[in-house]
């Protein structure tokens, strides 16, 4: 059974549990997102972080709490789960779980971690807000008549969040309370934002497209090749510098480089994946699938998605083995 439809289709009420539980018996839930021999050989790691959720869409986004927890939301059972940011765990590993109220006809939370805080929204018409550690909500000030859309990313280069919204594109400051309009006329999917700051990466129309943070201009677009790509985190350092990973709902992940357009299949034989986040932790990126969410790593002098909160960035170039200068040859 395939419902990849599901995505961005208003359910309701009932109807909303029934079809989860559809979802969790498909056969095709038991896939397992697997690096392909390109995806070995350039160097990338896959391991699953959370595993057993309730079918449907499961988890969507994540973010990093400031106790250094993570944060998700399976809107299949309507709560948002805590986890201790390590691999191999299942539901029932979770520190806390604390239900939620459906905000929107498609209550899934997009979630971005920023300038050391959690931030989320459910999409399509849900309120941006900020986490504490507990899971507890509390809005962004000075968002009046601004709603979340598909896609949400926290800014590495001055903490701000990018976000799709029902005004666009928009660039949220959460400490101030204040937003400016990047681009009144995009709506798009999953995004992300280049780590010096300047480009944003967004699905749109089944293509992945480039616009320019500071003036919202288009620059370029990158075919989706029928993979129906979604969730987008940009390689910083190492071998793939300025490299863009994309979380498809094939069940397939890509790798695009901006300058070439040459693509790169780099893992297959998953179930949807949907949107990426940055673990700021350890520069790892957390992919959605129906019913886990997995961890890719680029390997040693690189990070996917964001810069390491500065805390953790000595732990983080120690277990990476950068003082060794280990490097990777480019691929051919």
């Amino acid at each position: 059974m395939n419902i990849a439809w599901l995505h961005g289709f208003h359910i309701r009420g009932g109807a909303r549990f029934a079809l989860a539980l559809l979802a969790c018996c498909a056969s095709d839930s038991q896939a397992t997102l697997t690096l392909t021999a390109d995806g070995v050989a350039n160097g990338f790691t896959l391991t699953t972080v959370v595993s057993g959720f309730y079918g449907g869409y499961g988890p969507l986004g994540e973010a990093i709490l400031p106790n250094g927890n993570f944060i998700t939301g399976s809107y299949a059972d309507a709560h948002l789960y805590i986890f201790k940011d390590v691999d191999g765990q299942t539901l029932s590993d979770a520190v806390s779980a604390l239900p939620y109220t459906y905000q929107t006809g498609n209550p899934q939370y997009v979630m971005a971690t920023a300038g050391g805080q959690a931030y989320g929204a459910q999409v399509a018409g849900g309120t941006f807000v900020r986490f504490a550690n507990d899971g507890s909500t509390t809005p962004i000030p000075g968002l009046s008549g601004v709603s979340a859309y598909y896609g949400m990313w926290g800014d590495p280069a001055n903490g701000h969040l990018v976000a799709s919204s029902n005004m666009g594109l928009i660039d949220i400051d959460p400490v101030a309370g204040s937003y400016r309009v990047v681009n009144a006329g995009v709506f798009p999917d999953g995004l992300t934002v280049s780590p010096d700051g300047k480009t944003i990466y967004a699905e749109v129309g089944g293509n992945i497209n480039s616009y320019e943070l500071s003036t919202g201009a288009f620059l370029q677009t990158y075919s989706g090749n029928g993979h129906g790509p979604d969730g987008t985190g940009v390689i910083q350092g190492g071998t793939f510098d300025g490299d863009v990973i994309v979380n498809n709902n094939d069940g397939t992940v890509t790798m695009i480089d901006p300058v070439t357009g040459i693509q790169t299949l780099i893992a297959t034989g998953g179930t949807r994946g949907d949107f990426v986040s940055a673990d700021t932790t350890n520069g790892t990126l957390f992919l959605s699938q129906y019913e886990q969410i997995a961890r890719l790593s680029c390997g040693a002098g690189c990070v996917i998605g964001s810069v390491p909160e500065p805390a953790t960035v000595a732990m983080w170039l120690f277990g990476l083995g950068l003082v060794g200068g280990l490097a990777r040859a480019r691929r051919k």
